[in-house]
């Protein structure tokens, strides 16, 4: 059996997939494949691909006979491979929960500070010789209002972190923890109430039938005119020709991105308009974070292989 680690050698603790060895060959390649002919190559004889930031296409999918299992190791796989294709295929897919919910929480509570003090651009003018602070007064997260659009694992972490740094909290989620509204004093409200009070949102829901989408026209045109909008979850949430509209025209203060609807991105013009913070993918990435990652992928792909001992993969 052979295992395959596809795009990132860089981020893999060689140490966390010794156990694999015991089941077959492993190999790593470093960073991710620069095409599709280039990701065939690399898994044309692997039985199981460890894959965690490229896009499985159905190009590549469909041209991997050995194939049997497809371990992403994050959350939130059915947007980088198409889960129904590898199904009929024969092929299993997995991913992870729960290994960066931190590492996320903070990236996305240093994303709000560095929107709301301006600090990319206090940054650039230095570099560029510049001594000024034309267009960088800010607003303090003491005091704002903060809406956080999910309250799983990750987005109670933001709300209580947020609480602790004086903002007031609202949060949309479809269940509530009493620990949020009671101990942290997080007010529940709608959606629509959420982007009409909050100075800066926070979006940290999962992408599926239901979600795909939600942030759309209407909620944005919504917006405080001073509201900065955070995604370090998923691009499919928002409809983002709206978003690139109102930030273009300045309706809105700004937005910080993490996430991308294709990734690398083919199209960067939400990412060079002045108002927007664009990072490349990289909330996740501590090195906490990562050794999680391949040490749950690890353990997901040992589960898969002992429910499967009666009909081997």
């Amino acid at each position: 059996m052979k295992f395959v680690f596809i795009d990132g050698k860089e981020y893999v603790n060689t140490e966390l997939i010794e156990p694999l060895r015991q089941y077959g060959e492993v190999e790593l390649y470093q960073g991710v494949p620069d095409s599709d002919e280039e990701a065939i190559r690399r898994g044309r004889d692997a039985d199981v691909i460890i894959f965690g930031i490229m896009q499985i296409s159905n190009y590549v999918l469909d041209r991997l006979p050995k194939l049997k299992l497809l371990q992403f190791s994050g959350t939130g796989v059915n947007t980088f491979v198409d889960v129904v294709r590898a199904a009929e295929k024969g092929v299993g897919v997995l991913n992870i929960e729960g290994y960066g919910n931190m590492a996320v929480a903070e990236f996305a509570i240093a994303l709000m500070f560095s929107a709301a003090r301006q600090i990319p651009k206090g940054d650039a003018s230095m570099k560029s010789g510049a001594w000024t602070i034309t267009g960088m007064k800010g607003i303090e997260i003491d005091g704002s209002t903060i809406g956080v659009v999910g309250a799983g694992n990750i987005g109670s972490i933001v709300a209580k972190k947020a609480a602790a740094l004086g903002a007031d909290v609202l949060v949309y989620g479809r269940t509530r923890a009493e620990e949020l509204s009671g101990k942290h004093n997080v007010q529940y409200v709608s959606l629509d109430e959420l982007f009409r009070r909050s100075d800066i949102i926070s979006l940290h829901l999962k992408v599926n039938e239901g979600t795909a989408g939600i942030i759309d026209r209407r909620l944005i045109d919504l917006m405080k005119s001073g509201a900065f909008l955070i995604n370090t979850a998923r691009a499919e949430l928002i409809d983002n020709d709206a978003l690139y509209e109102a930030l273009a025209a300045g309706r809105i203060a700004g937005a910080a991105i993490d996430v991308y609807e294709q990734e690398p991105p083919a199209d960067l013009r939400m990412a060079k308009l002045d108002n927007v913070i664009a990072t490349p993918h990289i909330a996740f990435y501590t090195g906490k974070a990562t050794d999680n990652s391949v040490s749950l992928s690890v353990k997901s792909i040992i589960a898969a292989l002992g429910r499967s001992q009666s009909d081997p993969l």
